[in-house]
């Protein structure tokens, strides 16, 4: 039950004007929902949604006398994915990745004589397990012998490289890059 200080407080209620842009027809895309929201001079806030997901960056010290669309357009995309998305990265642990890396340094020892013929033999077939692992974390547990056999004590340092690009990363930089580009044309329309 509410409290009489809560039922008499008044709500502080702001009004702001947000454009909207509806963006279709880019490459591998479905439509995208822009919203634009300039909050006050050299602020704003934009919010980018393709297929069910939506991002959100807010800026309060963007250059002076542009607009958050124009100040979107000037930014790189790897930038705008860190506002959007801190924990995502261009590249993305790769099992497929790390099989390949063990087997190569198999056949490295073996070149080297430090694994006999059937002891190379074993261990590059068991490198083929690790093409289904999800991430580094997964090894500890499930190849943390091989891994150790191959790369020694501290592996996992070892196997930070066994990456492929993020296919997430990617679609969300094609997103920004048609923005971008929808904004631009939007500009030089107003100008026009």
């Amino acid at each position: 039950m509410p409290t009489e200080n809560q039922i008499t407080a008044p709500l502080l209620v702001e009004r702001s004007t947000v454009t909207k842009l509806v963006i279709t027809g880019a490459p591998q895309l479905d439509p995208v929902t822009v919203f634009l929201e300039d909050l006050a001079p050299r602020k704003g806030k934009i919010t980018v949604s393709c297929w069910g997901k939506s991002w959100t960056a807010y800026w309060g010290g963007m250059w002076d006398g542009l607009n958050i669309g124009q100040f979107f357009c000037e930014l790189n995309a790897g930038y705008v994915i860190g506002y959007f998305d801190q924990a995502m990265s261009p590249r993305q642990f790769s099992g497929e990745a790390l099989a390949n890396k063990v087997q190569a340094a198999v056949l490295k020892d073996r070149r080297r004589d430090e694994h006999g013929q059937y002891e190379a033999r074993e261990l590059f077939t068991e490198a083929e397990h690790l093409r289904e692992s999800p991430s580094i974390d997964h090894l500890h547990g499930a190849h943390s012998e091989l891994m150790h056999k191959i790369f020694g004590d501290e592996w996992w340092h070892l196997a930070n490289d066994a990456t492929e690009p993020n296919p997430d990363y990617a679609y969300l930089e094609r997103i920004i890059h048609a923005v971008q580009q929808a904004l631009r044309q939007e500009q030089q329309q107003e100008a026009a």
